[in-house]
């Protein structure tokens, strides 16, 4: 028989080798320890040894099976397998020769941490030119075209110009340390396949090969002529390029028949608009399947495992996991990284407040189980942050840097806490406390404080995930048993790395370990044979399902190709036979297309949105199927159509005789009648609950904050001038600069952010301006300043009902002409002026209907008791822009003898607000406009 199988793309790859191990060697009485079988991975060779076992019906000794690597391993080594080493200990010994025999190579980039990328893209680099058993003699070619310069950076073509020196001493380096990188291993093999004894295998298949690297080929080749292989091969060299190269290297044609068998597979397509709705649109597809044990769930990106578990976790019974996930998206990581940067941005002892408070908020921190019961360290970092937020104001409060020493031993903070526990009816105490807090301290700062060689951080690095093993909530997530474990696995190996006694500095630490954490990949490897299968498109090798459901099938991702080669040039590629762009392509389409092509149903999702287009491999299977029908627009797309019905619960709550009696009694001001106005739930809430929004010390300065600071400093520059006239001169304009710089100093100074010195000139530069415009005024109009900051209290007779009133002036001026003006600063956003008022006279009122037309009572109440202490005046309000220097009346032309009964309208509108507010049938409740 041929000594190459061939096996078509639309039926199953393992039943013929399966087949051809049974007819071959078990009806044969062949020994099977003798059989050897080499895949691309492991998993087929669980399928067959399952099935071999159900057809022999007794104990046997199964085959030998390796994967490629181990099988070029063999070759090369024999049954000694060498130590390959890690690729940070390669990426070392490659910068070290560099240093040694093109020093002039790391220029700019002499610390190995700055040098890392470089040396692992000559790493990558070394390894393909292993792979492809590139001569040395080959880079001499790159070495003359670098010295004339290829059209990249001058660094790039020294590089270049020395990449053969490099690659030699760095292979007599491996040599002397007793090290064989897979590249390596793959080129000792094809130069010691032909002294390899391979007198203990009677025959060996080689499975499902599409590409093979030269080294491969070389191996693979020399064995065929030994008469000891059988190659099974999946597909038809007429229609794929790599199956044509390796039928012409073993002289013998690779095809499925006279011509190439069509597809018959049911295929879907899908369109999702982001990744929730891919994963929605599994689970629909799932819910008519009824044999999940025969279905895969191919995932192109990794990242998409956790929000597709999250969709299907409750439809599937048992699925088994087979691929990597990315360390970097996981809690235990950002942790860790949230640790390194607090290290990196500290100055001496003191770290960023920010960086601190982030860091203690991880949700992981924060529950920390120590102390005597679960949510004692909840509790201790929630009065840490009040106290440096300003909420518990100390001698601590809103530091932009601080030692967290200073913080231990704040007493407040410990006694503060211990309150709150014992409220809780949990006893602890503040010292129990402070150590609590030292322990946090020393293991997420103190270990990695001062750090200078890697087996150091390996030291903190092993600390920190033992810790969280045993004092976290990380169990309770998914995956982290396997990333503590992969982190754990990363400490021994820096303990161990060739570079563990070297000196670096701490920041050049942190990048080594962040770029080493940041593309390590967790695997997951569950039961194959039992279940729905979850597999990256690589671990399909070989493997045939019933029912595909491919996920993410979008350009960059499937396939996903390099294009831009980040260090050596792609002429140089080129010029090496090294070009893998169109090879990538194939080979991905390849396997794309073999798992699908043997499929019953196959369901191709996507994604479709301004940075996502679907893959060119859905492109040409709708182009085959309308060519097939010979009619456009037959393939049907079904587009992810969720139906999101939103509803904000509108919030309600009854009214109480106790509450009427407490508002009866309260102190209204405008502020708290026009929060009921606009919202009489959120009125409850602040009004009636006493709830407020914490303010933040450390976070951009918001309005309120800018507006306070502005109102306390004009009270206190415009406080002398009661009962006088108002004289801006320049001696005044500098007392004021000295008072607004001594003042921002202590409000805003604690934080020093660059915004913060940003706020400053701008505050400057518009004070100052309103300085000018002010002095012209008073000069021109003003007599005297009545009131500066003034709090008054009145009652009011709305009806026979008495309504306690609380006003609080920014400033009250006598004109010139005897007027009177109440003068509200703004800083910010304005409170609306009211309409006419009169235009209400005659209409049914309501609240919606006040809000919408009265707006803000706070004019009208401010003039309405002043009228009362200067009844003979003419009395208007304005509210004044300090963002545009105007000023906004209330009353524009109305004689004096129009002000009572317009105030007198007003009032009319308020005892309806303040009738609604008493009555006991009418709850709190939210105002639909508010929930839109």
């Amino acid at each position: 028989m041929s000594k190459i199988v061939t096996v078509p793309f639309t039926e199953e790859f393992l039943p013929y080798v399966i087949e051809y191990v049974y007819r071959y060697h078990v009806e044969h009485k062949g020994d099977l320890s003798r059989l050897a079988l080499v895949f691309g991975g492991r998993r087929p060779s669980l399928f067959i040894k399952r099935d071999l076992a159900r057809r022999i019906g007794k104990p046997f000794v199964p085959p030998r099976f390796f994967t490629i690597d181990e099988w070029m391993s063999y070759v090369a080594y024999g049954d000694d397998k060498p130590l390959a080493g890690n690729d940070l200990d390669h990426c070392f010994y490659l910068y070290q020769l560099a240093m040694k025999v093109c020093p002039w190579v790391c220029e700019g980039r002499e610390s190995f941490a700055q040098f890392l990328p470089w040396a692992r893209e000559i790493f990558n680099f070394i390894e393909q030119l292993d792979l492809e058993d590139v001569p040395l003699d080959a880079l001499k070619i790159i070495q003359e075209h670098a010295q004339i310069g290829f059209s990249v950076p001058q660094d790039i073509n020294k590089l270049l110009m020395h990449l053969s020196i490099l690659r030699g001493t760095y292979h007599e380096e491996l040599e002397r340390r007793q090290l064989a990188p897979r590249g390596f291993q793959y080129r000792q093999a094809a130069r010691r396949v032909e002294a390899c004894d391979l007198s203990c295998f009677d025959e060996i298949l080689f499975c499902n090969f599409f590409y093979l690297h030269r080294t491969e080929n070389a191996v693979f080749k020399n064995v065929y002529d030994r008469g000891k292989a059988v190659l099974f091969m999946q597909g038809d060299e007429r229609r794929w390029p790599a199956l044509s190269r390796i039928a012409k290297t073993f002289g013998t044609p690779i095809t499925e028949g006279k011509e190439v068998k069509p597809t018959k597979f049911d295929l879907k397509i899908y369109e999702a608009f982001n990744s929730h709705a891919q994963a929605g649109l599994v689970n629909e597809i799932l819910e008519k399947i009824t044999d999940p044990e025969s279905t895969v769930i191919v995932l192109p990106d990794a990242a998409f495992l956790s929000t597709l578990l999250t969709a299907i976790g409750t439809q599937v019974d048992e699925f088994n996991i087979s691929m990597g996930y990315p360390l970097k998206r996981s809690a235990l990581y950002i942790l860790l990284s949230f640790i390194m940067a607090a290290q990196e941005r500290r100055r001496k002892a003191l770290y960023h407040t920010p960086d601190y408070l982030k860091l203690l908020q991880h949700p992981l921190i924060k529950n920390l189980n120590l102390g005597p019961v679960p949510g004692v360290v909840r509790v201790l970092v929630h009065k840490i942050e009040e106290v440096l937020k300003g909420n518990i104001l100390t001698d601590i409060s809103g530091r932009l840097f601080l030692d967290p020493k200073e913080i231990e031993n704040h007493q407040q903070i410990f006694e503060a806490a211990a309150v709150s526990l014992k409220a809780m009816d949990i006893s602890a105490s503040p010292t129990q406390l402070k150590q609590i807090l030292g322990q946090i301290h020393q293991l997420f700062f103190g270990n990695f404080d001062g750090i200078d060689s890697m087996g150091k951080l390996a030291v903190a690095l092993e600390g920190f995930v033992e810790f969280m093993r045993n004092h976290s909530s990380m169990d309770r997530y998914p995956f982290n048993a396997q990333i503590a474990w992969r982190m754990q696995q990363m400490s021994d190996e820096l303990r161990n790395s060739a570079f563990a006694t070297e000196l670096f500095k701490p920041t050049d630490l942190f990048k080594i370990l962040e770029e080493r954490l940041s593309s390590q990949i967790v695997a997951f490897n569950g039961s194959p044979l039992r279940g729905l299968q979850v597999l990256g498109l690589f671990e399909t090798r070989a493997l045939n399902f019933k029912n595909v459901i491919v996920v993410d099938v979008n350009e960059g991702l499937l396939p996903s190709l390099n294009i831009y080669e980040p260090l050596i040039p792609r002429e140089v590629m080129v010029k090496l036979n090294l070009d893998r762009l169109e090879l990538e392509e194939e080979i991905q389409r390849y396997g794309f297309m073999r798992l699908i092509s043997a499929a019953e149903k196959v369901h191709l999702i996507y994604q479709q949105h301004n940075d996502k287009v679907r893959s060119r491999f859905i492109e040409e299977l709708i182009w085959e199927q309308e060519q097939r029908q010979e009619s456009l627009g037959v393939v049907n797309i079904v587009r992810a159509d969720f139906e999101v019905s939103v509803e904000t619960k509108q919030r309600s709550v009854p009214k109480t005789p106790a509450m009427i009696d407490f508002l009866k009694d309260f102190k209204f001001s405008a502020s708290s009648i026009n929060t009921y106005l606009q919202n009489p739930y959120e009125f409850y809430c602040r009004y009636v609950l006493n709830l407020r929004l914490k303010d933040d010390l450390l976070e951009d300065p918001e309005s309120r904050h800018v507006g306070t600071f502005i109102h306390d400093l004009l009270k206190d520059v415009f406080s002398g001038f009661m009962g006088k006239k108002p004289v801006l001169d320049e001696t005044f304009k500098n007392y004021f600069q000295k008072i607004y710089q001594s003042r921002f100093d202590a409000y805003f100074g604690r934080q020093r952010r660059s915004d913060i010195f940003l706020m400053e000139t701008v505050l400057k530069t518009r004070l100052e301006r309103f300085l000018d415009v002010e002095s012209r005024r008073c000069e021109q109009q003003v007599a005297q300043v009545l009131f500066v900051e003034r709090k008054f209290e009145d009652v009011i007779d709305l009806n026979g009902k008495k309504l306690r009133m609380s006003y609080r002036f920014d400033r009250v001026d006598e004109m010139k002409d005897g007027s009177i003006l109440i003068l509200d600063y703004k800083t910010g956003s304005v409170d609306p002026m009211p309409k006419d008022i009169f235009a209400l006279e005659g209409l049914p009122l309501s609240r919606e209907l006040i809000r919408d037309h009265v707006k803000s009572f706070q004019m009208p109440l401010y003039l309405q008791y002043l009228h009362g202490q200067f009844p003979h005046r003419h009395i208007n309000s304005a509210l004044y822009h300090l963002r545009t220097m105007k000023m906004d009346r209330f009353f524009k032309d109305v004689p004096i003898d129009e002000i009572k009964p317009m105030l007198d309208a007003y009032m009319r509108t308020l005892d309806f607000v303040i009738e609604e507010i008493y009555n006991l049938e009418i709850p709190f409740t939210d105002d639909p406009v508010q929930l839109k």
